[in-house]
């Protein structure tokens, strides 16, 4: 075989080979790519035990792309030390650096939610040089609310907040914050006077903290069962009013704020209560949400209740028999009905984020659903524990919680995580 034969073969192979690539490529252009998904799928690594609260657990991070850090007040603030400076309490500095090196370490993007009041209507708990905790040590009215209004330190308080906020974002390095969770239960609990100086409050702060930090992505978060009024009628717009009309008032309110996104949390087991919704949360919600704004719209924390509760396990009534959610109501199939549609929600409405509160129940299922409670197990000792700290509210506050994660107290997948797969896997485009 000559030379110039072997150039000629080498040639003609070369051409085949072009020739078999375009028609691979040409093949392959007509498959189509998988569908991507909008928004960021998260959990919090929040855990619950007896001796530990919050027990903060990293763990199924494959389960998600978008880590939520929500601190809320359960820390405490040292607000003395982010006033007038100083050395902050050690075993509290040395719990939040722990929190947010672990955080950092995932490498998922991070949200980190703040929240400056306790029980969504007085300043969160003070931490002194100590480290000691008061609980309610703010001047408060009757009804438990922060005096935003008239307390002559409350310009003190949001410049601490403002420092303690700016402290916690050069720790944690979050691409999205929240400075304030479910703002306007306060709106409900508390007088017209200090809800408008909250909300001035809390402008100063959104404001101080887009000055300091141009890049990152800051809004409050808004409860939407109150907006709607179900969870507080009277208070929240009045007996007269439907969660119809009372929504279409709170929305406005809500987005009138300062916020670089509408962002909300949403447990909708209440609305299983109300007749005049055919005892289903309203579906049109987020359609007329995104009618009214440009904001990208963010579950901030959601999810849904599936152990009965009952009305008292601990209190003298002996109320074991009365249920205050029947498993009817509260199980696994009503929960994954509901991330379904709340998964097609955010698909066709380009939500920015969906966050599934729970990554794993910190109760055991089959210890919960019993009443009284009884046995030594980390669920009795928990719930005790809650009861003893907090009476009936406290213990059924945390039960509604504990059993709603993406994964049994024993670690065994929850069927609804299969529904929650089928959007991860697709390619994350926002």
């Amino acid at each position: 075989m000559t030379q110039k034969t072997i150039f000629a073969l080498v040639g003609l192979a070369m051409v085949a080979l072009f020739a078999f690539q375009a028609c691979s490529s040409r093949k392959s252009s007509n498959v189509p790519a998988p569908e991507s998904r909008p928004f960021y799928l998260g959990s919090t690594p929040f855990f619950a035990s007896a001796g530990v609260f919050p027990d903060w657990r990293h763990e199924n991070l494959d389960d998600r792309d978008l880590l939520s850090v929500h601190v809320d007040d359960f820390l405490g603030i040292p607000w003395n030390q982010f006033l007038v400076g100083g050395v902050l309490p050690s075993a509290w500095a040395t719990q939040w650096a722990t929190l947010a090196n672990n955080a950092r370490a995932t490498g998922k993007t991070l949200y980190v939610a703040l929240s400056p009041l306790g029980n969504r209507a007085t300043l969160a708990p003070n931490i002194d040089s100590a480290g000691v905790r008061t609980e309610n040590w703010a001047p408060m009215d009757a009804a438990g609310c922060y005096r935003f209004s008239s307390d002559a330190n409350a310009l003190n308080y949001k410049l601490a907040y403002i420092n303690y906020a700016k402290y916690i974002i050069d720790l944690t390095q979050p691409v999205f914050f929240s400075p304030a969770i479910e703002m306007n239960i306060q709106f409900a609990r508390c007088a017209p006077a200090d809800k408008a100086a909250w909300i001035a409050w809390y402008t100063d702060v959104h404001n101080a903290i887009k000055a300091a930090y141009p890049q990152l992505v800051v809004f409050p978060t808004f409860q939407l069962e109150y907006l709607y009024g179900i969870a507080e009628p009277v208070a929240s717009c009045g007996s007269s009013v439907s969660p119809a009309t009372c929504f279409a008032q709170r929305l406005p309110e809500a987005l009138s704020i300062p916020g670089d996104r509408l962002a909300l949390s949403s447990y909708p087991l209440s609305w299983k209560f109300h007749a005049e919704y055919k005892y289903s949360y309203p579906t049109d919600t987020y359609a007329t949400i995104q009618g009214t704004t440009t904001r990208k719209i963010w579950i901030a924390e959601t999810g849904w209740a599936t152990v009965k509760i009952f009305q008292s396990y601990h209190g003298v009534s002996g109320s074991c028999l009365t249920e205050l959610i029947p498993a009817s109501m509260a199980n696994d199939s009503e929960l994954e009905a509901y991330m379904s549609w709340l998964l097609r929600e955010a698909q066709t409405r380009r939500f920015e984020a969906v966050i599934w509160w729970l990554n794993r129940d910190y109760l055991d299922a089959a210890v919960a659903q019993t009443c009284p409670c009884s046995g030594s197990n980390d669920t009795c000792m928990l719930t005790d524990a809650f009861y003893a700290a907090a009476g009936d509210y406290g213990e059924t506050l945390m039960r509604l919680f504990g059993n709603m994660g993406l994964y049994h107290y024993d670690g065994t997948p929850r069927s609804a995580l299969n529904v929650w797969r089928q959007y991860l896997v697709r390619p994350h485009q926002p």
